[in-house]
């Protein structure tokens, strides 16, 4: 149901305009409770993302910490994967290594220190101001990729000088402990990688799901922009059909049968906005060349607006059903049941005795945009709507 909603907009245009039964400034005014609605949840998706993404960059630092510690403590490791630990002759060879490595650290320190001053010199925006500056695309892309990898080699070098002064101040320590000492000393490190690893699968699992939330937020924020992009249209090909347009107040008509056979074409609309966007029968898709079968009608109107009761009835069912939301069925007489779908609200139960024109929801929305599914079956027969309903 309801595919392809801006084309079946302006296929339906005109011959709504004739039979929608609600005036010029109603229909407005519902278009405009659907923008206020899209615009809302467009910014709250965005804001919603844009936490997620300070959220991501605290993880990814903690990542890149944790990685930076368990490539410390590996290499630390690797050192003593048999056992073999430092004898008295070994202890001046391992002390001239450490005055090495302290170089080796001293050297990595001041080379990170000057490409940062470098970095920076120009100015906070530096590397925003070296991408705008690029006069044609290709030079964009050569200079973003330029600082991609320069910001990666700056990361792995950062992380390089963490491990060797993670193994400097270790080895140090090492040099200050018997040969029982050391063992044990290296064991409790293996304990400290163990837990380490065991975070960063945490901390990975976290980034995966906060990726994958604002994946899915963007995804919304698409559909959103689609959905407003529809109704704006729509609202301008109204605008422009102004003068065919006839204004009539829909009104809603008491009728004491139960019995929908006695009233067709008679029953008052489920809304108070006949506006249909999917007409009963089979419905084609532009873009699959699908053919699909609607049951019954889509009315476009804003979300919260109020949902009645088209006769006397027993509601038989209240519950939320796959692509259709929440639904109402309600049974009237002569083996008909009316449907009422993608619901936002219920105000009704199972078993509930409803009068004509009582309110039993609210309307609500699918993937499509703001809408109304409606159905009317005799015994197990869907029939057309527009035939029964009174526009």
């Amino acid at each position: 149901m309801g595919l392809n909603f801006h084309v079946k907009y302006c296929l339906f245009l005109l011959l709504l305009l004739i039979i929608t039964g609600a005036t010029y400034e109603e229909i407005i005014q519902d278009k405009k409770k659907q923008v206020e609605y899209i615009e809302k949840n467009i910014i709250e998706s965005k804001t919603s993302i844009s936490k997620i993404t300070s959220k991501t960059a605290v993880i990814n630092q903690q990542i890149d910490s944790v990685e930076s510690a368990i490539s410390g403590l590996n290499s630390f490791l690797k050192n003593y994967e048999n056992e073999l630990f430092m004898t008295p002759d070994q202890v001046a060879i391992e002390t001239n290594m450490i005055i090495f490595l302290a170089q080796e650290v001293d050297r990595i320190q001041q080379s990170f220190r000057q490409k940062v001053v470098s970095l920076y010199k120009h100015g906070e925006n530096y590397e925003l101001e070296l991408l705008l500056s690029s006069k044609t695309p290709n030079e964009y892309l050569r200079r973003n990729q330029y600082l991609q990898k320069f910001s990666q080699n700056r990361k792995k070098e950062l992380r390089e000088l963490r491990s060797k002064r993670f193994i400097l101040e270790e080895k140090k320590k090492m040099l200050t402990l018997s040969t029982s000492s050391q063992r044990f000393y290296v064991e409790a490190k293996r304990n400290e990688k163990a837990i380490l690893d065991a975070r960063l699968k945490e901390l990975k699992s976290l980034k995966s799901n906060s990726e994958s939330e604002s994946n899915l937020l963007a995804g919304k924020v698409t559909r959103y922009e689609s959905q407003l992009n529809n109704v704006r249209n729509f609202v301008s090909n109204l605008e422009a059909n102004r003068d065919n347009f006839a204004d009539s107040k829909y009104n809603r008509i008491s009728y004491e049968s139960a019995d929908l056979t006695t009233v067709k074409g008679n029953i008052n609309l489920p809304v108070d906005l006949g506006l249909i966007t999917t007409n009963f029968g089979n419905i084609s898709d532009n873009k699959t060349l699908a053919i699909s079968i609607n049951n019954g009608v889509d009315f476009s109107i804003a979300r919260s607006s109020k949902v009645y009761a088209i006769a006397n009835g027993t509601v038989s069912i209240v519950g939320d059903i796959p692509f259709y939301g929440k639904v109402i069925i309600i049974t009237h007489e002569n083996g008909f049941r009316s449907v009422y779908a993608s619901l936002s609200e219920t105000n009704v139960k199972a078993g509930d005795m409803i009068r004509l024109n009582q309110v039993i929801g609210k309307t609500g929305e699918t993937l499509e945009g703001q809408t109304m599914h409606f159905e009317l079956w005799q015994n197990s027969t869907p029939v057309n709507p527009r035939e029964w309903l009174r526009f």
